[in-house]
């Protein structure tokens, strides 16, 4: 008799579980459903992960923009005038540097991946703030004499253009790491000592399906620069070295 009771009520259990199953199903389908839908919103919350399908399925995450990260540099030339570069970009020498590779190394994606996390930090900040670091670090100290704002300037003013102390913090220590990134490469890339360094990151977005025959390009490239910085004065000899090494591979300038 309990054995009976038992199944009776798991029975009963699986009928009710299927018929709540169908019936979110339907919820989800039937474009008649919409009072329900209303109805039971946070219940097709919950239940959407288990009854829906995106087409993240078979491209997760797909890009509709290509980012590209291009640095310029500034140097001192014999008679101590200052040279200022155009830009190149580091992106195109990564791609460059793994062409007919099957199989490329994830660290071609260096670049890609600065330029990523530093743009993730600048986002975070207030608009304000990004006027900030949008603008150049370095400021005027007489005729043809500059000099670096510090870290702490810096960390007051953005301070005091909002509350996100964690945000800012983030932003300089990965604005550090830029600075050195570009410093190396544009001093293995053009062959001088860099003395300042900027970058700014280009958006690609590609033709539509529809126009994806078409050689002219459907968008025009959009850009985000950032201002000046005072080049990292110690760079270590065997990185130098490793982004010469680089640069010679890919086919890029590289001058002595």
């Amino acid at each position: 008799m309990t054995h009976t009771r038992g199944a009776r009520f798991a029975a009963g259990a699986a009928v009710v579980l299927v018929g709540v199953y169908v019936a979110t199903s339907l919820s989800f389908s039937d474009p008649g459903a919409d009072p329900f839908k209303r109805v039971t919103t946070g219940l097709r919350s919950t239940a959407s992960p288990y009854f829906t399908q995106s087409w993240n399925v078979f491209a997760p995450n797909i890009l509709k923009t290509n980012i590209e990260l291009e640095i310029a540099a500034q140097w001192r030339d014999g008679s101590g005038r200052l040279v200022k570069s155009g830009w190149f970009s580091a992106t195109k020498l990564e791609l460059a540097d793994v062409a007919g590779q099957p199989s490329p190394s994830r660290a071609v994606k260096q670049s890609w991946n600065l330029i990523r996390a530093y743009n993730t930090r600048f986002l975070a900040l207030d608009r304000d703030q990004q006027e900030v670091v949008l603008n150049t670090f370095i400021r005027r100290v007489g005729d043809d004499q500059y000099t670096e704002r510090t870290d702490p300037q810096l960390t007051a003013q953005l301070n005091s253009l909002g509350h996100n102390p964690a945000a800012v913090r983030s932003l300089l220590q990965y604005d550090d790491v830029m600075v050195q990134y570009s410093t190396l490469l544009a001093t293995a890339y053009f062959g001088r000592k860099a003395e300042r360094v900027r970058w700014r990151i280009v958006y690609h977005r590609p033709n539509d399906f529809a126009h994806r025959a078409s050689s002219a390009r459907q968008f025009p490239a959009e850009t985000r620069a950032f201002g000046w910085r005072e080049a990292d004065q110690k760079l270590d000899a065997d990185s130098l070295a490793a982004f010469r090494d680089f640069v010679a591979r890919s086919g890029g300038r590289h001058e002595h």
